[in-house]
């Protein structure tokens, strides 16, 4: 990148405001915006981890409390994409307060629930205030950063899901064991008021004139049918049977509202998702290929603790420090592989990622009931540094492919993506993990929860997450971004027409021939 792009006129920030303590800008946003992607991905992990204890709590069964959990998943993957788009068109710093203030005030009703439907009801609150927070936080970062730095920001960004994720587990064990259940929420509440504050009070957001207008309520309708169907059924199956009558009308449920939605955002003047984000390789493919390499990623997370616990013999805690090494390299590399993405372009950084991420699976695949457990953990570093490489700059990729009043959809596309591949993820690789270790104990006459039937499922499955990787790898290297010059230019062009005053009065242009044009070419900032 030649040095008088940097900081040049088509290298500006969407959204600027003065130094706050003598911090830029940029800096205060991101703190702001990693401090509620912290707590909402914290909340998936630590709620998972007290389940039994609110099954001993309620006297109810696991299939119940679990709903303590998949309402959550259900309603945040249902309302992500839609939280996003209104965050464009009536501004991510409300939606963002908004969600801050909707989730610590139910995280708050969670700890005095004195019921499990009660929990439940407070939880699917929580999920919308998370979505409005999640969907979000993507797009402020990438509206506060110049193009030559988003990379950065955003790599930043990836390292606090990899805190979160690693924070989870472990401190839910501790407020349970030393606390009570209901610690795991009331002890997150200072947090939010805090994040809350600190959002309404400095964040800045893009001028009310240079926003689009009009939301498609039938298309965030049969959106939402169709993510939290599909999300559901993909959760439940397992438990419930692939052929159950539940299952079935989910996946029905799903497969109208897709017919429906495609058939309304075509026809929407101001559609929830813009189809013709797809076109673009940049956004279609990077979206892609976060889906399969959250799948892949899924398997030894889920996975592991079967190996290591019931096939290996070791305690709980001991596979959670094995498993920790991946998280970790998430937090120390992703803001790395975001900085080396603003000056090498994308491509180089997604596909060296992703053979690792391959790699990692593939050796983990590769572990027996001989191999030295230790050999899990360098393996797991192994997964953890691939990933951090590949969803830095795949963010960026994600990002960087949306003209500004997309920026929201892109935003919680990242969401949708994460939740989606690690439900397909888990499902699938579970389904294969009990196949596979069936099928051995059958052949060796042996239970399937003896050592040997558990390690061949988890092999298997494993094996199978690697081969996910391949196709994801094809995506990176055909839609990545060749370098930042590409992104400046293509994005200042989109900056210029949508501050077009014939743009800004009605988010479309008005004389005729002028959208043929002028209009903003969705899908194109990167990827040819």
């Amino acid at each position: 990148m030649s040095a008088g792009r940097a900081g040049g006129p088509e290298d500006q920030a969407l959204v600027t405001a003065p130094p706050v303590l003598g911090v830029p800008y940029q800096w205060v946003a991101l703190g702001i915006v990693c401090l509620g992607i912290f707590l909402g991905v914290l909340d998936n992990s630590i709620v998972n981890v007290a389940l039994p204890t609110l099954s001993d709590e309620f006297g109810r069964p696991i299939q119940d409390v679990i709903w303590v959990a998949l309402a959550f998943i259900v309603v945040s993957t249902g309302l992500s994409l839609t939280m996003g788009r209104l965050g464009d068109l009536y501004g991510r710093k409300m939606l963002y307060v908004a969600g801050f203030l909707i989730f610590t005030g139910a995280t708050v009703f969670s700890s005095a629930a004195g019921g499990l439907e009660e929990l439940v009801g407070s939880r699917i609150v929580q999920a919308v205030g998370s979505s409005m927070t999640m969907a979000n936080g993507a797009a402020i970062v990438a509206a506060s950063f110049p193009p030559s730095q988003r990379g950065t920001g955003l790599g930043i960004m990836v390292a606090t899901v990899g805190a979160g994720f690693a924070c989870g587990p472990v401190l839910g064990g501790v407020l349970v064991e030393v606390l009570d259940w209901r610690a795991i929420f009331w002890t997150r509440a200072p947090l939010g008021l805090i994040g809350a504050a600190a959002a309404w009070m400095l964040l800045r957001d893009v001028a009310p004139e240079r926003r689009p207008t009009g939301i498609d309520v039938p298309g965030a309708l049969f959106l939402f049918a169709l993510l939290g169907a599909f999300t559901f059924g993909i959760n439940r199956g397992r438990d419930w049977g692939w052929g159950s009558t539940e299952i079935t009308a989910a996946f029905a449920v799903a497969a109208v509202s897709l017919v429906v939605f495609i058939a309304v955002e075509r026809r929407a003047a101001s559609p929830v998702v813009d189809l013709g984000l797809f076109k673009g390789r940049g956004f279609s493919l990077g979206v892609s290929a976060a889906i399969l390499q959250f799948m892949g990623m899924t398997a030894a997370i889920i996975l592991g603790p079967f190996y290591l616990v019931d096939a290996r013999g070791l305690s709980t805690l001991a596979a959670g420090l094995l498993i920790m090494p991946m998280p970790l390299m998430m937090l120390v590399v992703s803001p790395i592989s975001g900085w080396l993405s603003d000056r090498l372009g994308s491509r180089p950084l997604t596909t060296l990622g992703l053979l690792l991420v391959m790699a990692g699976l593939g050796s983990l695949a590769l572990m027996d009931a001989d191999t030295p457990v230790g050999g899990f953990a360098w393996r797991m570093l192994i997964l953890g540094t691939g990933t951090a490489l590949f969803s830095s700059p795949n963010t960026s990729v994600i990002m960087s492919a949306v003209p500004p009043e997309r920026l929201g959809t892109a935003s919680a596309s990242q969401t949708t993506a994460r939740t989606m591949g690690n439900a397909i993820g888990q499902a699938v690789w579970i389904a294969l993990y009990g196949s596979a270790a069936a099928a051995f104990a059958a052949a060796e006459g042996v239970g399937v929860e003896s050592g040997g039937a558990i390690t061949r499922g988890y092999q298997v499955a494993l094996f199978g997450a690697a081969a996910v990787i391949l196709p994801a790898i094809v995506f990176a290297l055909l839609g990545g971004q060749r370098g930042i010059r590409a992104v400046q230019e293509r994005v200042a062009a989109s900056v210029v027409r949508l501050a077009d005053p014939r743009w800004i009065a009605h988010g479309a242009p008005q004389k005729p021939g002028y959208a043929a044009a002028h209009r903003p070419r969705v899908g194109e900032v990167i990827g040819d």
